[in-house]
């Protein structure tokens, strides 16, 4: 449960930045920040801890569910997360959305004081999104949709507001670090990145209860969604495939290259392609699959050259991690590991994502600077709690 744990917060930061949108507007609720005339109310608060509740459950809370044999995905948050700490899941994540509003309210801040503005196209995107869910959600009645939104805390004007914010935030971090930004990315600073964030390997995986089926020509027979269709192995079968990663195993115990032996023992087909070896980090897609989970989590405990076995839900594995090679993301051989969702359906490079994590240093930096500035209602702020709120999978 632990490794639950730390997946889940060394992939929070990226997932707040895609789910958290601040409003530095007043009149628009109770103020728990301030900084200068930005300020964060507890109406955003709530709105923000609804939407994150929604996706923590999607992404994990079946997982935890399971793990922690609760009788509902609710349960959860009063679970602790560690056996020896009185934190619970609900202290984490409440605390993690105030510390990142904190840190959105310094980004807000600076989007007024580089005087910068938005397109008059990105508002008349924004305002024609609020007019569909008024039609689409409520049959045209503002009235009507604003009891819809008055279960997460906010009502449309809000919402707008939270929506346009979203794109200050989005223009802030091109107006700094996009192609033509004041802070340029720098090729050293992405290789850094790469250097400090990935780690790589190359397997033999040997199939074990279930086999992909093949074609006549090799290839992984699929159904009409593309996902790889499996036939159920006997005891024999099984019995074999053990032995013949145990051969395996022997035989670069006994001196023979790990290459050799990934060429006579390997079974995967997908990684035929891959010839510079699988490169993973923890913003890799991974979605819910557990065993992919727990490769990466081996590999970052592993040193480079080492070699280890691994048994997973149905396949025998031996991995050998290798140093990571220079600008291995800038080649066409390897993008399928260098791409990122951007929420939008379509997908980023690495030397596009990469001006997520230096915007986020940048206003980590600023936040310091301004640290003095920041004024917290911390009993009003107190009052909020994720577990209070109801999951907001609609907005």
């Amino acid at each position: 449960m632990k490794k639950s744990v730390l997946r889940i917060c060394a992939a929070l930061t990226a997932l707040l930045l895609a789910l958290i949108q601040l409003v530095s507007c007043s009149s628009l609720g109770t103020p728990v920040m301030t900084l200068g005339k930005t300020e964060i109310t507890g109406s955003m608060i709530e709105f923000w801890m609804s939407r994150y509740k929604a996706q923590f459950e999607y992404s994990y809370g079946q997982s935890l569910k399971t793990a922690y044999g609760l009788s509902s995905v609710d349960s959860i948050w009063k679970v602790k997360v560690k056996d020896d700490s009185a934190e619970t899941y609900d202290d984490m994540f409440s605390s993690y959305i105030f510390d990142n509003a904190k840190t959105y309210l310094c980004a807000l801040y600076l989007f007024d004081q580089f005087g910068l503005k938005l397109p008059d196209s990105t508002v008349k995107k924004t305002d024609e999104t609020i007019n569909e869910y008024v039609t689409n959600l409520a049959d045209g009645s503002k009235s009507e949709f604003n009891a819809i939104l008055a279960a997460y805390g906010i009502n449309m004007k809000i919402l707008r507001e939270l929506y346009l914010a979203d794109e200050k935030v989005s223009y802030l971090r091109e107006y700094l670090f996009g192609s033509n930004g004041t802070e340029p990315i720098t090729t050293q600073q992405i290789e850094d990145y790469y250097q400090k964030n990935y780690v790589r390997m190359k397997q033999i995986c040997v199939f074990i209860n279930q086999r992909p089926k093949q074609n006549e020509d090799g290839t992984y027979v699929t159904d009409s969604s593309g996902k790889t269709q499996y036939t159920t192995m006997t005891a024999d079968e099984n019995a074999a495939a053990r032995t013949k990663i145990e051969e395996a195993l022997a035989k670069i115990d006994g001196g023979e290259d790990f290459e050799k032996a990934l060429s006579e023992y390997d079974e995967n087909k997908a990684d035929d392609g891959y010839k510079n070896g699988i490169y993973m980090s923890a913003e890799s897609s991974f979605g819910n699959d557990e065993d992919l989970q727990k490769i990466y989590e081996t590999l970052c405990e592993m040193k480079v050259g080492e070699g280890r076995e691994l048994e997973l839900s149905n396949s025998l594995h031996i991995i050998k991690k290798y140093e990571l090679d220079t600008g291995a993301y800038a080649k066409a051989e390897n993008s399928d590991f260098f791409l990122f969702n951007d929420g939008t359906g379509s997908y980023q490079t690495l030397q596009q994502y990469v001006k997520t994590p230096l915007f986020l240093d940048y206003i980590k930096g600023k936040l310091d600077e301004f640290s003095a500035d920041i004024k917290i209602d911390e009993e009003a702020l107190s009052q909020y709690r994720i577990s209070k709120d109801k999951s907001n999978y609609n907005f």
